[in-house]
């Protein structure tokens, strides 16, 4: 059975972020102080959501990061069977985004090493 168009599941996904980042910033779980919800993408009938999360800090501190999260799971889900009506609670899957990452270190290379244009040629 369809979602509903893309339009709905866009809207379902940003409710799930918004449902899910609010929470986190509510747990008293110091691990997860450093985390940022970056974009959740739920199946089409919202058994997985897979939530896409930027991590701060040291790679121990992103590990334990990523343990917090999935030790959280289930007040999240609770969470987002408490406020969402939708007809499954997805199972959250926590991925590591590093976009944001990769984008600064392209930023750093381009920054250090200029592009060498050529010469432009008279008309």
């Amino acid at each position: 059975m369809k979602r509903g168009g893309k339009e709905r599941g866009r809207r379902i996904d940003g409710l799930l972020r918004e449902v899910i980042g609010e929470r986190i910033a509510r747990l008293n779980d110091p691990r997860l102080r450093n985390v940022t919800v970056v974009e959740v993408r739920a199946s089409k009938d919202t058994a997985v959501a897979d939530v896409f999360v930027q991590l701060h800090g040291t790679e121990k501190a992103q590990a334990g990061a990523l343990e917090g999260l999935e030790a959280a799971r289930p007040v999240l889900q609770g969470a987002i069977n408490a406020e969402l009506s939708l007809r499954n609670t997805p199972v959250l899957r926590f991925v590591h985004d590093e976009s944001v990452d990769r984008a600064q270190r392209i930023e750093e290379l381009l920054r250090d090493n200029p592009p060498v244009l050529p010469p432009e040629e008279p008309a």
